[in-house]
């Protein structure tokens, strides 16, 4: 009850803090041979908008794909509407999941990976916000083609080297507990693994079919059991695997893409994931949020003048 109680707390600070969001230009659409996608709920409204915007500023062109809840009030959508022109809805709870589980995101990977068939896709989590001038390795993955994702310093490896690895840590998390058993999946030996991030990642066309991660679902499934394997982080387990077995795939250069954390880079970072267990310490998030505010109300600027 105190966590909640204080979670909710902190959100509502943030809001306040980067209410000015609203007051920024809205975002033109501009088509490209790729779509951003993320999931959004109405909790989450105000910090996707900043994501979304600062991210597009950088990149500035591309499809945008809001995956939403099917009882996400028409209020909501239009707000996104009216900042997001020409953005497009996927209603979550018409993903096909096909053998795999629902909830937990895996709906969006499952989404991701249709989509990607015959177009670049990227993920971006709301909690992703673009600080630098430009997000130059970025945008060259998408004009190339190039899976990618965050690792905070991680490589691709083999999956017997990802499990090595896991054992050597102590935790019990999820994704911790699936990497270990990586030596027993059948074909690990040719396959690999990256221990990345869901929250900022690309998928190339055609680069890993959706048939493969079911066989991924199902093999992991037996091998931590299901109660575990239904556990909230196991979708990122699955994207890192997609990544990992995509041709030519590549982890974004650390530090300049890290995942906020107190003993983490700052300076040096040109895109923070401020992932939940550390998302607003310092208020470091908001304080960087408002510096976008302000310059994407400078950007419009000279308009106004003329």
């Amino acid at each position: 009850m105190l966590y909640r109680t204080r979670r909710a707390v902190a959100y509502w600070r943030f809001d306040r803090a980067i209410e000015g969001i609203y007051r920024t230009p809205p975002l033109e659409v501009v088509d490209a041979p790729w779509t951003i996608v993320s999931m959004v709920s109405p909790r989450h409204v105000p910090m996707y908008l900043l994501s979304i915007k600062a991210f597009y500023r950088r990149v500035g062109r591309g499809k945008v794909v809001a995956i939403v809840d099917r009882d996400t009030p028409a209020s909501v959508l239009q707000t996104l509407r009216d900042h997001v022109r020409g953005i497009e809805f996927q209603i979550l709870e018409d993903i096909d999941v096909g053998p795999c589980q629902r909830g937990g995101t895996w709906e969006r990977i499952l989404w991701i990976l249709d989509r990607a068939r015959h177009e670049y896709v990227v993920q971006l989590d709301c909690d992703v916000l673009a600080v630098a001038p430009d997000i130059n390795e970025v945008v060259n993955c998408l004009e190339n083609g190039t899976a990618f994702t965050m690792a905070d310093g991680h490589q691709i490896v083999s999956m017997a080297e990802a499990a090595a690895f896991a054992h050597e840590l102590e935790g019990d998390y999820i994704g911790e507990v699936s990497e270990r058993l990586f030596g027993l999946y059948p074909g690990h030996e040719q396959l690999r693994y990256v221990r990345g991030s869901s929250g900022l990642a690309g998928f190339a066309p055609g680069g890993f079919p959706r048939e493969e991660l079911h066989r991924f679902h199902v093999e992991m499934e037996k091998q931590v059991g299901a109660a575990r394997w239904r556990e909230w982080g196991t979708e990122q387990c699955a994207s890192n695997f997609a990544v990992a077995n995509t041709p030519g795939a590549i982890v974004l250069p650390y530090p300049a893409y890290a995942s906020f954390h107190p003993n983490g880079p700052r300076a040096e970072t040109k895109c923070f994931h401020f992932i939940g267990s550390y998302r607003f310490d310092d208020d470091f998030f908001s304080k960087r949020g408002r510096e976008e505010i302000e310059a994407l109300n400078a950007a419009r600027a000279p308009a106004n003048a003329a």
